[in-house]
């Protein structure tokens, strides 16, 4: 796979999230889902703050783009 400079700015875009991790004292992963071109959904890693275990980043991700969707069946 090639990287594209789209990538490199949702790459970023997750960098940043993980940053907002980080500050918060949680693990620092960040997680963005695109779809066409479009951010969809996002998360950070949250679970301790949260006391939530499933509360990881790509998890948030997901349950954000389901929300936007408004549909549990992602594209």
């Amino acid at each position: 796979m090639n990287a594209t400079v789209d990538d490199s700015q949702w790459m970023a875009r997750a960098m940043a999230l993980a940053q907002r991790a980080e500050s918060a004292d949680e693990v620092p992963v960040g997680a963005v889902l695109v779809v066409d071109g479009t951010i969809v959904g996002e998360g950070w890693n949250c679970p301790i703050g949260g006391c939530d275990p499933t509360a990881h980043a790509e998890i948030q991700a997901l349950r954000a783009a389901a929300q936007a969707c408004r549909n549990y069946r992602l594209p």
